[in-house]
């Protein structure tokens, strides 16, 4: 049987991108990256997304870095990739490529460079010019409503003139709007598709109400946290947990988020390489970036052990010391 992600309480990680020194993705510490979060109870991961900096990266970067994390022994089924872009025929080409090689989706946005005046049938005009040009019956095609970032929601109106032209394609949406009322209509208004939310804390009342689960940032650093809040048995018990990924959150919160996340693993892992982010993302002051890294790392060792993801003793790698990291 070919592994996929599950249908229910499915915790998919956005995955951040360790890189290079000229700003490609770095391979290795991608798949150990990878591999840890596996191991730690995520089902699957996305790559290149808005947390993965993936706008940033070249065709020819995004699909070595997927054939070398397939190559890996990482399966196809386990892995959604972001083909989000400024230019539709580089999108097409991410899309068709992910799509050959057997991942379980594509996850698309519309380019973020327009933020006014695009209409819902512009909207639709361009995921309609997408999947013709695409052009494949496999293609299992998230949509990507995150309007704060590209500026251009997807309303249901798009989502039900989309699957009406496409049968069979439109698999889902990723809904990282933060408005749990816009999520749980999505989820009345289309129970037959995948439902992921991008907002960790809306997971209680998702997975209550039949969604799928998530695909989050967070995962990165707190994923046995995550895991536990998606399996308590209630939705109650998910709620009791929410007051702790806020806790952890609330200390990423205080500088942008990818070169926290960043700043984080690096600090965890002693290696100061996963510092490195694409301009004009900022880097981070180092006295703030060792005050986040310290303060996170002590909010990790206070949750009840089978939670923690970087101090608990029977982690693949037990991180329990922060290292400064002045010489990065």
């Amino acid at each position: 049987m070919v592994e996929s992600l599950p249908k229910t309480r499915c915790l998919a990680v956005a995955v951040a991108t360790p890189l290079t020194p000229d700003f490609h993705p770095d391979l290795p510490r991608l798949l150990a990256h990878i591999s840890r979060l596996l191991a730690l109870g995520c089902d699957g991961v996305t790559i290149f997304g808005t947390t993965g900096e993936g706008a940033e990266f070249s065709v020819e970067d995004r699909t070595s870095a997927l054939e070398a994390i397939i190559t890996a022994g990482i399966a196809p089924g386990r892995i959604v990739v972001s083909a989000g872009t400024a230019s539709i025929p580089d999108v097409v080409r991410l899309a068709s490529h992910a799509t050959a090689q057997g991942v379980h989706g594509v996850l698309l946005m519309p380019p973020p460079y327009y933020r006014s005046g695009i209409s819902e049938d512009a909207t639709f005009r361009y995921f309609s010019t997408v999947i013709d040009r695409i052009a494949d019956a496999d293609l299992r095609l998230y949509l990507y409503h995150f309007p704060d970032i590209c500026g251009i929601p997807i309303t249901p109106q798009v989502i039900r003139r989309l699957e009406d032209r496409y049968p069979g394609t439109i698999a889902g949406i990723k809904d990282s709007g933060g408005d749990l009322h816009f999520t749980m209509d999505l989820l009345r208004r289309f129970s037959h598709l995948s439902v992921f939310t991008g907002s960790e804390i809306h997971l209680p009342e998702l997975v209550a109400a039949g969604g799928r689960g998530t695909i989050c940032g967070l995962g990165n650093v707190m994923p046995r946290l995550m895991r536990a809040m998606i399996d308590e048995p209630t939705a109650f018990d998910r709620r009791a947990l929410v007051p702790m990924v806020q806790s952890g959150d609330a200390t990423l919160s205080r500088r942008p988020f990818i070169p926290s996340i960043k700043a984080i693993v690096a600090g965890a892992l002693g290696d100061p390489a996963w510092l490195r982010v694409i301009p004009p993302m900022p880097d981070l002051p180092l006295q703030e970036r060792n005050r986040i890294c310290a303060d996170f790392i002590a909010w990790d060792a206070a949750l009840p052990p089978a939670m923690q993801s970087f101090t608990r003793a029977d982690a693949d790698a037990p991180l329990t010391n922060v290292v400064d990291l002045r010489r990065a």
